[in-house]
């Protein structure tokens, strides 16, 4: 059925609000008994595989969440570092860390530093300067240094807050006994072009976009030099995708494998219905960014753990 001019617009504005108070209900329910609610979500087994998630105080639902959907659908990890970008309140981390005992914290105040280069790892200490300016200047910028830095010991997933897993998540098994292994895999941005437009200028559309939001490392980054060197080149004047532009260019040269796009979703074509696109049984993993954040608490959390 055709619809009316601005009849989409109208039904976000209604899926929203409709969000907003699931996403009430869902944090009264992990403030007054979460630990029933792990209790039926009941993750059946333990995952060798380590996750590193980059999140806000203003994310704590969407990354209370992403966990509990983790250990539904895939498993208890063996960690899970959440790197906060410094505005986690204390009852926060207590949450955190008092439910759930494979989970660290970590953050520094990049405001209170004046040089990070002993911190970096050797082949990041010439671009020092330039990660410390972008981390006092963006929460983005923390989360490359961060990201670079974590030591990859097992496979592990890197992913924003506003990630949920499904029914089809048991496919990591078989991604993590793929051999011979890939260096990584990546989730498909689901559209060219959400880059940094002076990479644009100079590289033609490419299939398999990266979406910085998801990526699983099999080991360390052998090769950085080319996207810290295009970081060099913007000279300090960041847009919202530079940091996504610099993990496009190192996990091209690390030959990262781009995930199927029809169960790792990142699609907003359904933001302007209420009907879903996706739903649980036919998805691994679905990235709710910005457009279809309502998405993610349009169904209450019980929709999205299958319970």
């Amino acid at each position: 059925m055709k619809k009316l001019p601005g009849q989409g617009g109208i039904t976000k504005k209604i899926a929203t609000s409709i969000g907003k108070s699931n996403r009430e209900k869902f944090l009264k329910q992990v403030e007054s008994n979460l630990a029933n609610l792990l209790v039926k979500v009941n993750p059946k087994k333990a995952i060798a595989m380590e996750v590193a998630s980059f999140s806000s105080c203003n994310d704590f639902a969407e990354q209370m969440l992403s966990i509990v959907s983790f250990l539904r659908y895939v498993g208890t990890p063996v960690k899970w570092t959440i790197y906060s970008d410094g505005s986690h309140t204390q009852s926060q981390k207590d949450c955190l860390l008092n439910n759930f005992n494979f989970v660290a914290i970590s953050s520094m105040d990049f405001t209170e530093l004046n040089s990070i280069e002993h911190l970096c790892k050797e082949e990041i200490k010439p671009y020092h300067e330039y990660i410390l300016h972008y981390g006092k200047k963006l929460a983005l910028g923390r989360r490359l240094y961060y990201y670079l830095h974590h030591k990859v010991e097992l496979p592990t997933l890197f992913i924003d807050s506003d990630i949920l897993f499904y029914d089809k998540a048991n496919s990591f098994d078989i991604i993590l006994s793929e051999n011979p292994k890939p260096d990584g895999w990546y989730m498909p941005d689901a559209i060219w072009g959400c880059l940094d437009s002076r990479y644009k200028e100079n590289y033609s559309e490419q299939f398999y976009q990266v979406n910085a939001g998801f990526m699983l490392l099999n080991k360390d980054f052998n090769i950085t030099k080319n996207g810290l060197d295009f970081f060099k080149t913007i000279d300090y004047n960041y847009e919202y995708f530079s940091d996504q532009t610099i993990f496009q260019i190192i996990l091209k040269d690390n030959s990262f494998m781009p995930l199927t796009p029809k169960t790792f979703i990142l699609d907003s074509e359904d933001q302007f219905d209420f009907s879903y696109l996706y739903k649980p049984k036919q998805m691994a993993v679905r990235h709710y960014t910005g457009p279809v954040r309502h998405k993610m608490w349009q169904k209450n959390y019980k929709w999205h753990l299958g319970l």
